[in-house]
């Protein structure tokens, strides 16, 4: 089965399960296309072009991700899941990378992590700098000791 027709098939297997659209008969009359339409699509026996993909994307309330729906994202099924990231469209030659909303806090975290190991390893530091002042003054004890 073609890419955008399988993706057709996990949109409308979703519109069924999460929206109440239990029907080809159904998204056809919401899509504005034939039943026969959708039952081609389904069966890999009919392409699935823009205007397919623009009618099931304004049946369906915009809830999918335009780019998943086109076979070019492969993780972000719906718009929503999109919306967790943040993107720069503006410049085409310098997009932006997907950062999700979770990277902010898991720097922070990060920071607060390295900050307490750069302290542990100051106090380390310190604690050996201390053992070898006391190995020495042990070892000069030792040896007026044996004098």
């Amino acid at each position: 089965m073609r890419l955008r027709n399988n993706i057709f098939a996990a949109a409308f297997d979703y519109l069924k399960r999460e929206k109440g659209i239990k029907t080809q008969k159904r998204l056809a009359e919401l899509m504005g296309v034939s039943e026969d339409t959708i039952t081609r699509i389904l069966k890999d026996r009919t392409d699935v072009t823009e205007d397919i993909i623009t009618k099931l994307q304004t049946a369906s309330g915009c809830i999918f991700n335009l780019q998943w729906l086109r076979g070019e994202d492969a993780f972000h099924m719906l718009a929503s899941d999109v919306a967790e990231y943040r993107v720069d469209m503006a410049a085409e030659n310098d997009p932006q990378p997907f950062i999700p909303k979770w990277a902010d806090s898991f720097f922070d975290i990060m920071t607060q992590q390295i900050k307490q190991n750069e302290d542990l390893n100051r106090h380390l530091r310190q604690s050996i700098s201390e053992v070898n002042d006391l190995k020495e003054q042990l070892t000069l004890l030792i040896n007026n000791i044996k004098k």
